[in-house]
This record gives C-alpha cells, sequence and structure tokens, in this order.
C-alpha cells in the first residue's frame, strides 16, 4: 500500500497541508489502497539536562502532542472516514525521524506545510532545508492557505544542463499518472540551445524518456529564472510545480536567500522538490 507522510507541528500551517493531502488522497478513486501517517518529530531541547524536572517536561510536552496528535485524527477521521489515516509522535531531529518512518513505511512522499511565503525560505531551521533537498523522497511544500483543487496542468523546472540517466524520470510518470493532469517541461536559459551541444543531447535524452507522457515542452529565453517561472505558471495556470534543489543550484539557493519580488507569483503554488 502506498504511503505518503504529513509533517505536523498542530500549528494552523500544518492543519492546511493535513487537509490538501487528504483532499488529494480523497479525490482518488483508489484511495483505499493509500495510507497517509501523520508524523509529529519532537526534537528535545539542546540545553536538555536529564535531571528529574527536565524530564517531567519533556514528558509532559509528549502527552501534549500525543493528545494533538489524537484531535487531528479526530478530526481527518470524521472528514475523511474511508481514508486509512494513522499517527505517530516520535522524538529527535526531525530529517532523522523522517529517514526513519520512511524507510519502515516505505513512504513515497513527505508533505510539509510552509510557515510563510517561498521568498522566507532562508530563515527556516536548517533539518528543513536539508530535508528538501536530502530525503531519497520527493517533499511536497504547501503554503498557508492554499486549499485542494484537482491538478489539471502541473510543470517541471527542468535545467538541461543537468538532466542525465539520474533525473528522475519514473517519478514525473508516477505523478502524472496519479494527478491524470498534463505535464509542462519548462526550461530558462539566456540562449538558444545549439546542435551538437550538451544541452542537445541531454534534451534529446529528456524527450526519449518523457515520449510516452506527451508533455508540453517550454524554453523561455530569460536571464532571470525564477521571475521567468513565476510568470509562466501564472500563465499557464499551473497548480503545481516540481523542482529539482542542487547544491549551488538556483532552486537550493531560494532555501537561503530571500527572493521576495521574483517568488511573489509562486507562493500560492504547492513546489514538489524532487530526489
Amino acid at each position: 500500500m502506498p504511503t505518503l507522510i504529513v509533517c505536523t507541528n498542530f500549528s494552523d500551517t500544518s492543519r492546511n497541508a493535513f487537509q490538501y493531502a487528504c483532499s488529494l488522497i480523497s479525490s482518488k478513486p483508489n484511495h483505499d489502497e493509500i495510507s497517509l501517517l501523520l508524523l509529529n518529530v519532537y526534537t528535545i531541547p539542546a540545553n536538555y539536562s536529564g535531571d528529574g524536572i527536565a524530564m517531567i517536561t519533556i514528558n509532559n510536552a509528549l502527552d501534549y502532542a500525543e493528545e494533538d496528535l489524537h484531535e487531528e485524527l479526530e478530526w481527518a477521521h470524521e472528514e475523511y472516514p474511508n481514508m486509512n489515516i494513522i499517527g505517530k509522535v516520535t522524538t529527535g531531529r526531525l530529517i532523522d525521524g523522517l529517514r526513519q518512518e520512511i524507510a519502515e513505511m516505505e513512504a513515497s512522499l513527505v508533505i510539509l506545510g510552509t510557515g510563510g511565503k517561498y521568498g522566507e525560505l532562508w530563515s527556516w531551521d536548517s533539518n528543513i532545508l536539508n530535508m528538501l533537498r536530502d530525503l531519497p523522497v520527493p517533499v511536497l511544500t504547501i503554503p498557508p492557505g492554499v486549499t485542494y483543487r484537482p491538478l489539471l496542468n502541473i510543470a517541471f523546472a527542468c535545467n538541461i544542463k543537468n538532466v542525465n540517466q539520474n533525473t528522475p524520470f519514473n517519478t514525473l510518470k508516477n505523478l502524472v499518472a496519479f494527478t491524470d493532469s498534463h505535464l509542462h517541461v519548462v526550461y530558462v536559459t539566456n540562449h538558444q540551445i545549439q546542435p551538437g551541444s550538451i544541452e542537445a543531447a541531454n534534451q534529446a535524452l529528456l524527450h526519449e524518456r518523457l515520449q510516452e507522457l506527451a508533455p508540453t515542452y517550454h524554453t523561455l529565453l530569460e536571464a532571470e529564472v525564477v521571475g521567468a517561472i513565476g510568470r509562466f505558471v501564472e500563465d499557464k495556470q499551473i497548480q503545481l510545480l516540481l523542482v529539482m534543489p542542487r547544491k549551488h543550484g538556483v532552486w537550493e539557493s531560494l532555501f537561503h536567500k530571500s527572493y521576495t519580488k521574483e517568488l511573489a507569483k509562486l507562493s500560492h503554488l504547492p513546489i514538489m522538490a524532487l530526489h
């Protein structure tokens, strides 16, 4: 049974991401074959002393987390009675807890509510930033206030210079099949692709591997990648943007630098980090 993991800290943002995930799954005819894990990873404070008072404080915090989790599950079971939803509270670092649950549950996707606009990602906890790039499964981020609507058009922001046999073609195929959507592949460059170049060879590989999906390809001749993508998703009414964060790449830099103006058109859009 495919499993999706939703991270929660019991905030309104987390509830919104949880509701998005439930709505997405319940819209599928085979939703009873999908399992959803609502996961809270409690991180013990760095100044934890290990004495009796500290132990009581942590135990109380875990008790409160269990109560909050129970309330979330009650809400979900009332709203989505035919879905397979379970919950778990664990301790440790967020990324470590997720890695463990991904392995144990054989999860295929992690869903996370963003605490603010994408232009504020640089202020996030480093564990979350690492999670977006380093987890072995895709990570879907849901901005505040974004509610689920059918995914008719999804876009893959692809840097053709980096396309190779390790590009997650199968993940793209599975996503298109799961969402029953049309795939747009968009490449932003400041020059034309020349015949015989590495870009041309990579483009041919991309077309070959995605041929069965019949995607629409777009090459945007612009210098500023994020702004170009923002205008593109607005113009094409894209409901989900797929990116591949890489060290020292443009999407990786979004996690460490504010692109407030350029990201304005993306702040209403779920973004999925592929690996």
